[in-house]
Parts: structure tokens; sequence; C-alpha cells
């Protein structure tokens, strides 16, 4: 979900002893309070880079909610982490105390949380931006993946990517399979960075390239919104993405296509070994 659709429809400057107190809740055993029945499972997010006085904060984390239109920032250079509240156009903020992060790496408020209110936010075009602890902070759209992309691109593009990577287990008697290929197997994935069914799926295809990493030879092609008559995508017929096309012994033997992409790796061994 982009945070502009959202909206159009509807620490330490403080010391590293917030993180510090974080890595503590996350080792230690859930707590007697439970997370807030809103304000909780708040997922890593690769949509927006976070600018502070107008530089890249490479160590912020953004997360995104998947109970509340409601993301949430933890960066070094804020005294607190800082709430973005779309349907009520707020910026809130929580005490670091009041986070407890999940093993599987998501947020949640605490039921007990005191939200502090820290203004409002305004639109700059696509972007986010409000003032705190005397700060410019801003959300800008991370550009798009386009063109020519290799495997640890893809996964240093998106936390969305790596974590839907990690989070997939390709089957082993497949991969087994399509590594037994006994003639050169190459992928190229055409893919839009900008959609929302390569976000959920291509990830998928990234697990696969993994565990076929010097056995299949994986391409990425990134391309744009309403790609049209872009020339890679005119010269291989791709009318929607996610597009696989799977080429053996330099000769195309298929495509992987939207119903496809529950399994990559069932639809790639199908079509590597012609059952």
């Amino acid at each position: 979900m982009k945070l502009t659709r959202t909206l159009s429809a509807p620490l330490a400057a403080a010391l590293g002893t917030a993180f510090l107190a974080l890595s503590v809740l996350v080792a230690a055993p859930a707590g007697a309070q439970p997370a807030d029945a809103v304000l909780r499972d708040f997922i890593p997010s690769g949509d927006y880079i976070v600018k502070i006085d107008g530089v890249e904060a490479p160590k912020a984390e953004l997360y995104q909610s998947s109970q509340a239109p409601a993301f949430l920032i933890v960066a070094n250079e804020l005294s607190s982490p800082t709430l973005i509240l779309p349907r009520e156009q707020a910026v809130q903020t929580v005490s670091f105390m009041k986070l407890s992060k999940r093993a599987d790496g998501n947020l949640d408020i605490l039921a007990d949380a005191q939200l502090t209110p820290a203004g409002s936010f305004r639109l700059e075009g696509r972007d986010v931006a409000f003032t705190i602890d005397g700060k410019e902070v801003s959300l800008v759209e991370r550009p798009y993946l386009l063109g020519e992309q290799d495997l640890q691109g893809m996964l240093d593009y998106s936390p969305a990517y790596r974590r839907g990577a990690d989070d997939y287990d390709p089957e082993a008697a497949a991969v087994k399979a399509i590594r037994s290929a006994g003639e050169p197997v190459r992928v190229r994935v055409y893919f839009g960075s900008w959609c929302g069914f390569c976000k959920q799926y291509v990830p998928r295809m990234l697990a696969v390239a993994q565990q076929l990493e010097g056995d299949v030879d994986f391409e990425f092609y990134g391309l744009p919104n309403g790609f049209g008559d872009e020339p890679a995508a005119s010269r291989d017929e791709i009318d929607s993405v996610p597009t696989g096309i799977v080429y053996v012994d330099g000769k195309e033997v298929g495509r992987l296509n939207a119903r496809d992409w529950e399994s990559p790796e069932g639809t790639l061994r199908n079509l590597v070994t012609g059952s």
C-alpha cells in the first residue's frame, strides 16, 4: 500500500541506549502487556526513503502496519519512535519502551502506550514531510527499479523483497530437478517495483534464484509503470508483470504468467524438464 494512495482514498537524540532497550525487549519473553488491538503488526517497509534535514538516514527503520493505516519511523536522529497516521493526517510519538519487537522482525505497540501528539504532516508532491524535534523529516518515495538487475541488487532494494525471499521455502524436489537439467537454463523475469502483485510474488522467485545460484542464470528486469512500448518489453512481447521467460539451451520453452507465481519453482521445473 502506498501512503499517497491511502491519503487520497481516504533516541536517542538520545542515545543508542534506546536501540539497546529494544534489543532487550526482543530477547525478553512476552510481558504482561499485550499489543495494542490496532497499532500492531508493523512490517518493515521499503516503499520510502527516510530523510532528516534533507539527508538520507540510512539506519532509519520504516515500518507499515498491516492492521491499520499507520507508519512508524525508528531513527537514531529522533528522540522517540514516530507514528504517521494518514487517516487523521497526524504525527504522534510513542515511548521506545512501549514497542515490542517480535521474533519475525515485526513491531507491536503495547496496549498501555501513551501516544503524544506532535503536529501534522504535509504532502509535497508524492512525498510526506513534517517537523519534529526541530528537524525536518520527509518520506521520499523510493525510485523504481528500472532495467537490468541482479539477484543481490533485488534483495538490497527493499526490506519487503528480502523478507519475502526469506519467508518462502521452495519445494526441494523441484529445485533438485531444475538443478539436474542437462542443458543450460536461463530465466528472465520482467517485474515492476511499483506493482503490488510483484511485491508479493517476485520474492518467491528470488528465493528460488538463491537456491539455484550457479546452476541457473537468473535475470531481472524492472519496467516503469505503464511500460507501454519500453524497448525490452516490446522485444519480448511483455504485456503484464510479473512475467518470467524460461530458456533452455538458448531457446524459449515457456513463460510464467499470473497463475504460475504461487509456486514458481514448480512451473520452472515443468518447463525445464518438459513434464
